[in-house]
Formats: C-alpha cells, structure tokens, sequence
C-alpha cells in the first residue's frame, strides 16, 4: 500500500475546484483539443461570447496565481532540521508533493496549463470568427457592386 501522507487532502481540495482530478484530466485534453480545432477552423466564437469566455478563464487563473505563490514552497524541502530523521522526513514532504501526476504540485502546473490552452484556444476562436464574419461581408459587398 502507498502512503499518500500529507498530499492527499490538497490534491483533493486543488482538483476539486474542476470538479475532481479525473475531470481535470479530461478538462485538459479538452482543453487541448479545443486548441487544436479552433486552430484548425473548427470552431469560432462571436467577440461576445468569447469575451464572457475569457472572463471566466481569467477569473480562475487569477485564482491559481493567488494559490501559485504557495505552491513555490511545496516544490522545497522543508526545513525540519539537520538529524538524519529530519531530513528523512523532509525528503518524504517533498516526494509527497511533487512525484507523480497525482501530486498537489503537478496537479496544479496541469489545471494552469489547462487554463491557457482553454484562453489560446478562445482566443483562436474569436480570430476565427472575425476572419469568417469579414469573409462573408466581402462575398457580400462583392454582390452590392
């Protein structure tokens, strides 16, 4: 049996915010592939639309760069002492935070790369749909004349 030791009860509280940690899994593909299609012209967005969009994708990164500043701190080991047990522990803080997918450290460097993918793809999105709108006037002026 793994010990989770202190990690478990933050990556819960971190992921929760996206609705748990296999939502935040998903969320990032998505997120990602959202990118890729809006890239690729298969999804446009009208400017105000994509601007409520944004603005929620703002709001929640300004709330990870608040959580941001603390998270630097779980990437060091504490400083518990200098006895060999002190570093131990240390080292297994450390290990807790940041050592696989499931740690609060990479949980949260996962939801801000979601994040940006989900405000690159939204800006993609409304280009997109301002390239199209501007196409079709075009096709349109070209009838008037």
């Amino acid at each position: 049996m793994v010990d989770d030791g202190p990690k478990a009860p933050a990556v819960d509280q971190v992921a929760q915010i996206f609705g748990g940690e296999d939502t935040l899994n998903t969320m990032k593909a998505d997120a990602k592939r959202m990118l890729a299609d809006a890239k690729a012209g298969h999804w446009a967005v009208d400017e105000e639309t994509g601007s409520h969009l944004r603005r929620a994708v703002t709001q929640m990164h300004d709330r990870m760069t608040d959580i941001a500043q603390r998270i630097d701190r779980l990437q060091r080991a504490p400083k518990f002492g200098n006895d060999e047990y002190a570093q131990l522990a240390a080292e297994h803080f450390l290990r807790a935070m940041d050592s696989d997918e499931q740690s609060l450290v990479r949980v949260f460097f996962a939801a801000q790369e979601m994040l940006e993918s989900l405000r690159q793809a939204i800006d993609v999105a409304i280009s997109k749909y301002n390239a199209s709108d501007e196409s079709a006037a075009e096709v349109f002026n070209a009838f008037k004349e």
